[in-house]
């Protein structure tokens, strides 16, 4: 089976937290022969909303003229996307600055590609308006593709783990990992997490069978419990873990919480999030 992943858009913001994101996506590329591309986005609120802000060897102080801060963001991306080249030597490789709302550039950018790679979090992390966190679930739930995310350090994956539920949305997980998983050579586990094992079995035989049409052997982890919980306490950081995201409507998870964010948060390795 051929990997149809053949267009992967890097999102980097060029912070310590972006570089597990540069890393995983250099290596999907190798290893699936995919073009990437690495976009840095000048954040449009920076510019017109100035602050106090540290750029490494740039200072740009209150009040800043917005020439200045854009100036600064230019520069940082430009830096950004040489360091990414170079380790991008020998592949289809390009990188792209561009200017406005970060999630809204990644969203609109990602049309044209199969996957979506960035890091859990970013230079403003932390900050209401501008942290990656809040870039991270906008992606997620708003992409025309799968988003994966990746882990605080990067390890090559080992495992790819499919969180199934038999939701369409955990469908939609078994069908990228049916793609994902032979060309990366990597050992497949449904993991389903139900109020009891049988029913959990039944779950994960049910992802198997699909896994197996498509000439991908699995094996069957049943879990009780809390998904999000159950999910996170699974993966290690070498596995690779794909599962449906924000499938409960905001809503509901606002009263309840989101398995999707509780994951996010606690994940060991990196998360592909399908929809």
């Amino acid at each position: 089976m051929g990997a149809m992943i053949k267009r992967i858009l890097l999102a980097t913001d060029g912070s310590p937290g972006a570089e597990s994101a540069e890393a995983l996506g250099l290596y999907l590329a190798r290893r699936l022969g995919a073009e990437l591309l690495a976009l840095f986005v000048k954040d449009v609120r920076l510019i017109r909303y100035p602050e106090l802000l540290d750029f490494g060897a740039i200072s740009v102080p209150m009040p800043a003229y917005h020439e200045a801060v854009d100036e600064a963001l230019e520069l940082r991306g430009r830096a950004t996307l040489e360091r990414v080249a170079k380790k991008a030597e020998g592949l289809a490789f390009d990188g792209v600055v561009r200017t406005g709302v970060p999630y809204e550039v990644i969203v609109r950018e990602a049309r044209t590609y199969d996957l979506a790679v960035l890091g859990r979090t970013g230079e403003q992390e932390g900050h209401q308006a501008t942290g990656l966190g809040s870039t991270v679930e906008r992606v997620a739930r708003t992409s025309p593709v799968p988003v994966l995310v990746a882990a605080l350090a990067f390890e090559e994956p080992r495992r790819l783990i499919v969180g199934y539920d038999g939701s369409d949305l955990a469908a939609r997980a078994l069908h990228f990992a049916s793609e994902l998983a032979p060309p990366l050579g990597l050992e497949a586990v449904v993991a389903s997490v139900a109020e009891d094992l049988d029913r959990a079995g039944l779950l994960a035989a049910e992802g198997i069978e699909y896994l197996k049409a498509h000439g991908v052997a699995a094996a069957a982890q049943p879990l009780t419990g809390d998904a999000g919980e159950a999910l996170a306490v699974f993966q290690e950081p070498t596995d690779l873990l794909a599962m449906g995201a924000f499938g409960r409507g905001r809503v509901f998870e606002l009263l309840l919480g989101s398995t999707t964010e509780y994951v996010l948060r606690r994940a060991a390795g990196p998360v592909a999030l399908v929809r």
